[in-house]
């Protein structure tokens, strides 16, 4: 028997998962809960049942499992505090992992990540909690990935790189083994990182150049 969860946001991040958990038959879509859009509109055919003031109400009608379903685009600030309000109620966070990818049996992970379409991590890999390894992402052995980190699609993190919590990775950038990037960091889209990136500031090119700083 399936169990039910909600998805929490119904943009475009949102419908990734929802295609990705109609590939399994672990667990089925109770609804939407999206303080955006009009309650009863659709989103792939599920329906939209309330805004973020109903969680407490889908929990108390015996709905235990939510998604985090908003995405970050170098900012985890909505998912972090949607994870706490959640976690609070009382909320369990599944990993979301689509069936295409290759995973590690050595994969060790926490709660709520998203594990998109062609992803490949290879052993060693650590992820914590929320985060989003997007399309065709690539993690090499020892990678540690912190909590709410962004890895967009087609990113390349080779060996032993570290990202610290709620950066932001690119489309298609490379990491160069044993880098660390640090904390709250966006790393702009194409970059190639040869060396490690400060917490809380703005890094792009070939090689990557720390160029501003993040509040």
């Amino acid at each position: 028997m399936k169990e039910d969860l909600i998805l929490i946001g119904g943009g475009g991040h949102g419908e990734s998962i929802i295609d990705t958990i109609r590939g399994q038959d672990k667990y089925g879509i109770a609804g939407i809960i999206d303080s955006f859009k009009k309650v009863g509109s659709e989103v792939q055919g599920v329906k939209v049942i309330g805004r973020d003031e109903d969680l407490t109400a889908c929990f108390t009608r015996g709905i235990r499992h939510a998604v985090i379903a908003v995405g970050s685009v170098g900012n985890p600030g909505p998912r972090r505090k949607l994870y706490r309000l959640c976690k609070d109620i009382g909320y369990e966070f599944p990993n979301i992992i689509d069936k295409s990818s290759v995973l590690s049996q050595t994969l060790i992970m926490g709660e709520g990540n998203f594990i998109g379409k062609g992803v490949l991590i290879n052993t060693g890999v650590t992820l914590g909690n929320g985060t989003i390894i997007n399309t065709g992402a690539i993690l090499e052995h020892g990678c540690r990935i912190e909590d709410f980190v962004h890895i967009a699609p087609g990113s390349v993190l080779c060996g032993n790189v570290q990202v610290k919590a709620n950066a932001h990775i690119g489309a298609h950038s490379t990491i160069l083994q044993g880098v660390t990037i640090g904390s709250d960091t966006m790393i702009g889209a194409g970059s190639l990182v040869i060396k490690n990136i400060s917490s809380k500031t703005l890094a792009y090119g070939s090689p990557a150049k720390e160029v501003g700083f993040r509040e």
